[in-house]
């Protein structure tokens, strides 16, 4: 099978139509250019040039291999040049796993930083619930997650990109509705929407806790795993609930957000979490290296674990 010097010396004698000059072209004598056509046109099994006297033209058959030589020529080049860019990082697809939550601001921030900082990077996204991520990071079926903070961090590494405040989701009707400062212990015997203790873990660790800490007892009437079911039984008017800021961008009609005052602090976070596998990989650093650094100024500092 030909090289590629041979193409780009059959190419330069196809645009010189002339041996000397295509030779200084290449910055090389003319004999072994001549040495490497002929070779060439050994490889092909046929003649691309007509020499007679001074003159070379290209036959029927070099016109033909002249197009088709620009085009390997070309896709050889690109294939080398892409390849030098995903060892650098400037090239190649990343995974992104999130949780549905995501979806309320922080994740379209995501995608607007990583369109600026990494253009030539394809981000494939991935709806998952964290636990989910949490096996599909190792094995690779993704390489970053947005996820909540898992009680088990000894095989994972985490940067946090957000931390928002608790807000107090009512029914424009509902009595609290009017007040203009909430603690707590508004919340003692109101019905009650709550995060599953199963798919809406972190949520029910993060509220469950504070309730027993303040010896508030809401009236549980209905367990959710997402923020989306959730306010869309408060725009029904079937209970009051504690959701993240985020859910603001919801724009539920008949839903009143307000803060609420925590006697002590509670959050709710997002991270960004990988495996020590995607340190391999170029590109999921440098798109890791990319979030973090955008969110560092905006949160706390980044917790590694």
């Amino acid at each position: 099978m030909f090289e590629l010097n041979q193409l780009r010396s059959f190419i330069a004698v196809a645009t010189e139509l002339n041996f000397h000059r295509a030779a200084e072209r290449l910055n090389m004598t003319q004999p072994p250019l001549s040495r490497q056509i002929q070779m060439l046109e050994r490889e092909v099994g046929v003649l691309l040039f007509d020499r007679t006297g001074n003159s070379t033209r290209l036959t029927a058959a070099g016109r033909r291999f002249f197009t088709e030589a620009q085009d390997i020529l070309r896709r050889a080049e690109a294939a080398a040049l892409s390849a030098r860019r995903a060892e650098s990082g400037e090239e190649g697809a990343v995974v992104l796993g999130f949780i549905p939550v995501a979806t309320l601001g922080l994740l379209p921030q995501v995608v607007s930083i990583l369109r600026q900082a990494v253009p030539t990077v394809d981000v494939i996204l991935k709806e998952m619930q964290t636990i989910d991520q949490l096996e599909a990071l190792p094995s690779g079926m993704i390489d970053l997650g947005i996820m909540r903070l898992p009680r088990d961090r000894s095989k994972m590494n985490f940067a946090r990109l957000l931390s928002e405040p608790y807000m107090l989701a009512m029914h424009q009707n509902h009595p609290l509705a009017d007040k203009d400062h909430h603690v707590v212990q508004d919340l003692h015997r109101q019905d009650f929407l709550m995060y599953a203790p199963s798919d809406g873990w972190y949520g029910y660790e993060n509220l469950n806790g504070l309730f027993i800490t303040h010896k508030v007892q809401p009236n549980f009437v209905q367990y959710f795993g997402q923020t989306l079911t959730m306010l869309s039984m408060v725009d029904a008017n079937v209970g009051i609930a504690l959701v993240p800021a985020a859910a603001r961008f919801l724009g539920f009609p008949n839903v009143v957000l307000k803060p609420i005052e925590f006697p002590s602090p509670i959050r709710s976070e997002q991270h960004l979490g990988w495996s020590n596998a995607s340190d391999e990989q170029p590109v999921v650093q440098r798109v890791r290296e990319a979030l973090i650094g955008a969110f560092e100024n905006a949160n706390e500092p980044a917790l590694q674990t």
